[in-house]
């Protein structure tokens, strides 16, 4: 729970929204339906999130947001879905 809390403090940082939302309907309303082509590059989204020392696992989309597989510092599986075209977090789960 404290790596949550510490992630969720340097997206804060970077502009970032935290949320402990966990409905997928919830992370659908905070994506939008933006169109693809208005979406960041993945290199871009790598690019906003690398101050956070995550070691990305994986990159997918979901539900209209880039959701992220990475793990912390301290080797916690971490996923977090993104905005695709702000780049802020909307979702954050990790373990405990």
């Amino acid at each position: 729970m404290k790596n949550i809390i510490i992630a969720t403090a340097a997206l804060g940082i970077m502009g970032g929204f935290a949320s402990a939302a966990h409905a997928d309907d919830d992370d659908r309303r905070r994506c939008g339906n933006v169109p693809v082509a208005d979406w960041m590059s993945e290199a871009d989204l790598r690019n906003r999130i690398a101050p956070l020392g995550l070691e990305i696992r994986d990159i997918d989309i979901d539900d209209g947001c880039y959701e992220v597989e990475a793990r912390n510092k301290d080797g916690r599986r971490m996923e977090i879905k993104f905005h695709p075209q702000s780049g802020e977090q909307v979702w954050i789960d990790g373990d405990d």
